[in-house]
């Protein structure tokens, strides 16, 4: 740090956010931090988000062509002037001291390339039992993997410009919803400098209310995430990861093994002894769901993460296949530290 009140630059994309994106500016708005800037980056969007945000005390750059979130942050960073950046999405609304004890951290420890969040155990908008879900399990998985970190989301998280300036910014190369560019430049920070995850960054996220929303992101991810974990092979998802390897294949492994029952109704043993092994896995975190939000929440806890489970091994098997068979999704994530 050059100053002991650095600039912080709060930098969010946005495409068709007209739900979140008034929380989101003025939760940066009102940070207990100053000095600070809040820059939007409008992804071509067809709903009123910019005019929405034009109304508030912020920078807003308009894009003309869709171009996806990490060359949407790209922008923002050449338009904003702090020497810490910090990134948030346009679902999040942080809380009022998240930017003060990013920066304190980095005041604390100057080496460190990026601080991480994590979000908070309620939604921003409530909208039902799969938003409380998603919700409390990311929120309880995030407390089981403070401290140092391999990998980080930039839904609220925060780098030194120096970093983006050593290491480069996002690679523009992978597109898509599903493209994981910030694993890729959280991995390639990693590589390089010291980085933490921290719950005293905190920002509330309005989650999908889909179950059909989440399967479909869960199964693309999973599968767009196979060249990346295999490319980093320290990566370690039984500690990084939200849903952690043992409990997808017990969820994976309880499915397959239903048909036994057609040999012999004796066998319905096995897919039921899975199951079980399933709930023991997950215990911890169905604890957490009853003191946090009661015994009513844990049924449906039960019942989602079982289905996100199938989901991620579906698109686990699907994403080795074309590992297999396809040599540019092989090569999708070898990317030259510098990208940009």
């Amino acid at each position: 740090m050059t100053t002991s009140k650095p600039l912080v630059s709060v930098i969010i994309p946005c495409h068709n956010s007209a739900k979140t994106i008034g929380l989101s500016v003025g939760s940066a708005l009102n940070q207990t931090y100053a000095p600070i800037e809040v820059v939007v980056v409008d992804d071509a969007s067809t709903d009123e988000t910019p005019q929405i945000v034009r109304q508030l005390d912020c920078a807003l750059v308009e894009l003309t062509a869709n171009v996806g979130a990490g060359p949407a942050r790209n922008r923002g960073i050449a338009a904003s002037r702090g020497e810490i950046l910090f990134f948030l999405d346009s679902d999040v609304a942080l809380a009022p001291d998240a930017v003060a004890n990013a920066v304190q951290i980095f005041q604390e420890h100057p080496s460190y390339g990026a601080v991480w969040g994590v979000y908070g155990n309620r939604p921003l908008v409530d909208d039902g039992v799969v938003e409380w879900v998603q919700v409390l399990y990311g929120h309880y998985r995030a407390t089981r993997k403070l401290g140092p970190a391999r990998t980080g989301h930039f839904a609220s998280g925060a780098v030194p410009r120096w970093v983006i300036d050593s290491i480069g910014a996002f690679d523009e190369r992978l597109l898509g919803q599903y493209a994981n560019e910030d694993h890729e430049l959280s991995l390639r920070i990693a590589e390089h400098y010291p980085v933490t995850r921290t719950l005293s960054v905190i920002g509330y996220h309005d989650d999908d209310d889909r179950l059909s929303s989440v399967l479909r992101k869960l199964y693309k991810r999973a599968i767009s995430l196979v060249p990346l974990v295999l490319k980093q092979r320290d990566l370690k998802p039984e500690k990084e990861a939200t849903h952690r390897p043992a409990e997808v294949a017990a969820a994976f492994l309880a499915t397959v093994t239903v048909p036994l029952v057609l040999l012999s109704p004796y066998l319905a043993a096995v897919p039921l002894a899975l199951f079980a092994w399933f709930v023991a896995v997950n215990l911890p975190m169905l604890r957490y769901v009853r003191r946090t939000a009661g015994w009513r929440m844990v049924p449906p806890s039960v019942l989602l993460t079982f289905a996100y489970g199938l989901a991620i091994s579906a698109g686990a098997l699907s994403g080795g296949v074309r590992y297999l068979l396809d040599a540019r999704f092989r090569r999708r994530y070898q990317t030259p530290a510098g990208a940009h």
